[in-house]
Parts: C-alpha cells; sequence; structure tokens
C-alpha cells in the first residue's frame, strides 16, 4: 500500500512513477498502466527490497 507515499517523479513519457515512502528510506517505481510495481529500493543501503523487473528497476531509480 502506497497511500501515504509522496511522488518524486514521472519518466519515460509518464509511463512510471517514482515515489517515496514518508520516512524517506525508500523509492518505488510504478508503471502505471499496468498497475505493477517495477521495484523497490533502500535508500540509506541501495539494496533491492523488491525487484519485479531489476533491470528496469535499476534504470528508472538511478543506481
Amino acid at each position: 500500500d502506497f497511500k501515504d507515499w509522496k511522488t518524486l517523479y514521472l519518466m519515460h513519457d509518464k509511463l512510471y512513477l517514482v515515489i517515496e515512502s514518508p520516512d524517506g528510506a525508500m523509492e518505488a517505481c510504478i508503471h502505471l498502466e499496468d498497475n505493477d510495481v517495477v521495484g523497490i529500493k533502500d535508500k540509506a543501503t541501495g539494496e533491492d527490497i523488491y525487484d519485479g523487473n531489476l533491470r528496469l528497476a535499476k534504470k528508472i531509480l538511478k543506481r
């Protein structure tokens, strides 16, 4: 549930939304047409918490 997460930016012709957790500890990328989570990253460690599409998530989340 990403209800309280804040929008950071849109990517790739506004198909992907990058959001940040309320505490600022994580970023997630969501494909807007499919409503699928592409990836979730722990910002402090850089570790992938979820990698639905790791290659795309790395590109979008600027790792």
